[in-house]
């Protein structure tokens, strides 16, 4: 193997594996896994208002059912999917089926309900059919006994929620292969602003959705920035602000309301797509610089080839050029020049 393709290959692993960690923690939030737990708990107060008589017809087994029933430390509730409840609370949807260890894909194969929209449904904008939330229950139970029978009944409420966890993993693994694109240009933007906080610059964060602001406390500080993506940019105390998008992923705003830096992100690890990471980005600086011809672009790539730095060098489109898997070293002289160009564009 060349050295320049013993470096790239190397280089991939680097990115894959660092970006994959960052996605793991961002979906773990994202698909709010840890708050299940609560949830099952905040109805155990009314546990006594759902009848069982119906165990047998929702896919319960005999001996599984008695084993919860007679336990000391577990609810019926927090083991088996009972249908009326998912049909008041539907987001709970997703606590059954990661109990019963089965993934969106395929409760949609299996019952043919597609429940991804439901789970997200903080609002309860979507209801269930009673034929739906039947069979689903049906499904989720058939699932939950064989594992407190294959256990020889002595599966515990911790061993629930690992299970539960443990499925959780195994969806967002999934849903990793099609995603490093998309998580590069998460990790880049949760790094200026986390930058922006180091330097005591963030004043307010500019929500995705209606045209409230919430002005920054640092009080809630794991709460705001712990949920970056609910907002599509921030405000800087020297009067600019930093928006977050596609093409550009990064707009930095002058005080005047100018545009005076783009950063395009591109983090695919496979050096075959180099060329064409690198064309998408041009595409995107050539219509920043129409709009505005002293506009400064930054590109932000991973697993370039030879042949695509030689271009980028030689390309009047691009300002500066920096490599994605060395600027996620926070103490890398990469990652420091990355972010003093950044804060520099908008004299922060």
């Amino acid at each position: 193997m060349a050295l320049d393709e013993a470096a790239l290959l190397a280089e991939a692993n680097r990115i894959n594996y660092r970006l994959r960690s960052t996605f793991f923690y961002r979906k773990l939030k994202e698909y709010k896994t840890l708050s299940f737990r609560s949830k099952i708990d905040a109805l155990l107060p009314v546990k006594h208002l759902y009848s069982w008589d119906g165990w047998a017809n929702w896919g319960i087994g005999e001996d599984a059912f008695t084993y919860i029933r007679e336990h000391d430390n577990l609810e019926l509730i927090q083991a088996f999917c009972h249908p009326r409840l998912i049909r008041e609370h539907p987001i709970i949807i997703a606590y059954y089926r990661n109990i019963a260890a089965l993934s969106q894909k395929a409760v949609k194969y299996l019952v043919s309900v597609d429940v991804k929209k439901v789970e997200i449904d903080e609002d309860n904008r979507y209801s269930l059919t009673e034929d739906q939330a039947l069979k689903l229950s049906r499904l989720f139970n058939e699932h939950i006994s064989l594992i407190i029978d294959s256990s020889i009944e002595s599966i515990t409420e911790d061993e629930l929620y690992g299970i539960l966890l443990a499925s959780t993993g195994a969806q967002i693994d999934g849903s990793w292969r099609n995603a490093i694109g998309e998580e590069a240009e998460k990790v880049v933007q949760r790094l200026v602003v986390k930058e922006a906080k180091e330097r005591n610059l963030i004043a307010a964060l500019i929500p995705r959705v209606g045209t409230g602001i919430e002005l920054y406390n640092s009080e809630k500080l794991e709460e705001q920035l712990g949920n970056i993506e609910r907002y599509r940019g921030i405000m800087l105390v020297n009067y600019t602000s930093i928006l977050f998008s596609s093409e550009p992923d990064i707009s930095l705003i002058g005080n005047q309301g100018t545009t005076a830096g783009v950063i395009e992100v591109k983090g695919g690890a496979d050096p075959a797509g180099a060329l064409e990471r690198y064309g998408a980005a041009k595409k995107s600086f050539e219509e920043a610089l129409r709009r505005n011809p002293e506009v400064q672009t930054i590109l932000v790539a991973s697993c370039l080839t030879t042949q695509v730095h030689t271009r980028i060098q030689n390309d009047s489109t691009i300002s500066s050029y920096f490599n994605l898997t060395e600027i996620l070293s926070e103490n890398s002289i990469q990652y420091n020049q990355f972010v003093q160009e950044v804060f520099s564009i908008i004299g922060a």
